[in-house]
């Protein structure tokens, strides 16, 4: 109880009361504003952590594609110099027509390649035909089971 005033004793307790609490509550209230800013400082530095990245890796893809491209271009670029430099030293020669044994010589990189080419197209067509084969049993049983029949082997 707080010394004798002309306002009432309940009055003045209930007001020392509640400023006891404020300041007892205050601390945690404190602590609470820490915590809370702690926590907004630190999920901003992961948000501005993962934007950094981000942002990183699009430069090193814009840095890697213009590096490629100008890689591919060197080459482009300096055969058609070259082709041109070719070009203007010395005028075309007239074309010379082969030789009759050479156009009756097989040539044995082509008729590899045929072989190969015959050969991959023989086995995608058996591939396309075991698929059709099952797609048709496949089918035949659906409509078996459909029908309520056995399905014939």
């Amino acid at each position: 109880m707080a010394f004798p005033t002309n306002v009432n004793d309940q009055i003045t307790d209930s007001v020392s009361q509640v400023n006891t609490k404020v300041l007892g509550d205050a601390p945690a209230i404190a602590m609470g504003n820490l915590f809370q800013a702690t926590a907004q400082a630190l999920s901003n530095a992961a948000h501005n952590a993962t934007e950094s990245q981000q942002q990183s890796y699009e430069t090193m893809q814009a840095s890697t594609t213009q590096g490629v491209s100008t890689l591919l271009s060197v080459d482009t670029a300096s055969a058609g110099e070259a082709t041109q430099n070719i070009l203007d030293a010395a005028p075309p020669a007239p074309p010379s027509a082969p030789s009759e044994a050479a156009m009756k010589q097989p040539n044995p990189a082509i008729q590899a390649a045929l072989a190969a080419e015959e050969a991959a197209m023989r086995a995608a067509m058996e591939k396309v035909e075991q698929a059709t084969a099952a797609a048709n049993a496949a089918a035949q049983a659906a409509m078996a089971a459909a029908v309520g029949a056995a399905p014939e082997d």
